[in-house]
């Protein structure tokens, strides 16, 4: 019987048009999903459907709803950065395979009609989208001024340097197979990415490319982007990546190990940067070093919250990784934290909120940002209401005050019309006599 009492799956969008990130701040570029990567995100959910919610799976989450979604149990986070619809359309195609359509989603109406969701009873299950603007958990590092230090360190480190002289013979020959884009180490992500979209859907130049090339490119990029992506401290900003999503583990944790909550499996969707920084921060690239590296199309990370079996009734943790789905290997067993076996959930917590970034405001004061540019949803809305209530005191306040000048005015002018005629000419020159008026 599984002992799962439920799990938070991280993977990372498919495969896509080519992508440019600007190699200093990495503020991104729109590209457009492809046929072939929401085809491989659709089967990453039939397989995480086929671990997670089968009755007798060694891993079915225990007590969960398989065949229709129940959307207190399900939740899934989706980032929506400068990638554009990418991700979104990797989630929607991953929940497709995860919660297939079924004929038990229909309704019987009160006079007796049963009515089956469109396309075969397609599931339509809820999505959050989390826009960097307003939520910084799933895209901590653009627009983050000490992550783009830590990327003009690295790229002036020795071992950047190293090589970058290694590399320049590659760069030398692979011009002619890159159309202009600038042959540096500091470009490599784009080189690769270009040369791996090129390779995936152009005939042409998948004929020209010499084999060793795209092999070469690969292991230039999976170094640049550790290097970027990673720091020697577990709460260093070169692993903000991993920091802020680790914030949302941490508190989707809390919603599954609490018996009362329903949640029993989180989904976020997102793009590689994460997992290189929460390899290092949790030190599976200790064990692991072939993960020092950009995770493939349709990657996914699991976290699943065990049981423990007797007489050791604490609730563990166990990961496990699939370098996407073209992967030979089945899921792995990851270990973190120098463990060689599952860790306990509470030791965890203990070993990660410390580099967790639980809020806006607290990326704001990493990064260097100002303040007023990091106030979070919440902390607007609060503002939004303080900054009413102020102005509605001062409105009303400066009505009554009106409506005081008004009646004193009123008074004043009954008090005139009642005066006789001659009284009312010696105050009249009375007046200009005071303000100077009379000759």
């Amino acid at each position: 019987m599984s002992t799962v009492l439920g799990a938070i799956v991280i993977a990372r969008n498919g495969d896509r048009r080519a992508f440019y990130q600007d190699p200093k701040t990495y503020a991104p570029s729109l590209t457009d999903s492809t046929a072939l990567g929401v085809a491989d995100l659709h089967l990453l959910g039939t397989q995480l459907r086929a671990a997670y919610l089968t009755p007798g799976a060694p891993s079915f989450i225990s007590d969960i709803s398989g065949d229709i979604a129940n959307t207190q149990e399900v939740k899934v986070l989706a980032k929506s950065g400068g990638e554009g619809s990418v991700v979104f359309d990797s989630a929607v195609a991953l929940l497709q395979g995860l919660f297939p359509p079924s004929s038990k989603n229909k309704i019987t109406l009160a006079n007796e009609t049963v009515v089956l969701a469109p396309l075969g009873g397609y599931q339509y299950v809820p999505m959050e989208t989390v826009e960097p603007g307003n939520d910084r958990s799933m895209e901590s590092w653009t627009d983050c001024p000490a992550f783009q230090k830590h990327v003009a360190s690295f790229h002036d480190s020795d071992a950047f340097k190293a090589k970058e002289k290694d590399a320049a013979p590659f760069f030398q020959t692979v011009q002619d197979y890159v159309f202009g884009r600038p042959t540096t180490l500091e470009n490599i992500w784009n080189i690769y990415d270009f040369m791996n979209t090129q390779l995936t859907y152009n005939q042409t130049y998948a004929y020209r490319l010499p084999p060793s090339y795209i092999d070469q490119a690969r292991a230039l990029a999976d170094f640049h982007e550790d290097g970027v992506f990673s720091d020697a401290q577990a709460n260093g900003i070169g692993n903000i990546a991993g920091r802020t999503l680790l914030g949302n583990i941490l508190n989707a944790l809390e919603h599954i190990a609490f018996n009362d909550d329903p949640l029993q499996l989180m989904i976020m969707q997102t793009s590689y940067q994460p997992f290189v920084s929460l390899f290092h921060q949790t030190e599976i690239v200790k064990e692991h070093p072939e993960l020092k590296a950009i995770p493939n199309f349709g990657a996914a990370l699991a976290i699943e919250l065990r049981r423990g079996a007797p007489p050791d009734l604490r609730d563990f943790l166990r990961f496990k990784f699939k370098n996407g789905t073209a992967d030979p290997e089945d899921w792995r067993l990851l270990h973190v934290f120098g463990h060689s076996a599952d860790i306990p959930l509470t030791e965890f917590i203990y070993r990660a909120e410390g580099a967790a970034i639980t809020s806006n405001k607290q990326w704001a004061q990493v990064c260097g940002v100002k303040p007023e540019f990091s106030t979070t949803v919440k902390e607007v809305a609060s503002k939004s209401s303080v900054q009413f209530a102020v102005g509605s005191m001062l409105f009303f306040a400066l009505f009554i005050i009106a409506g005081l000048l008004v009646r004193v005015r009123r008074a004043r002018a009954r008090q005139y019309v009642q005066l006789p005629a001659e009284d009312v000419e010696t105050v009249q020159v009375r007046t200009q006599m005071e303000k100077g008026r009379l000759v």
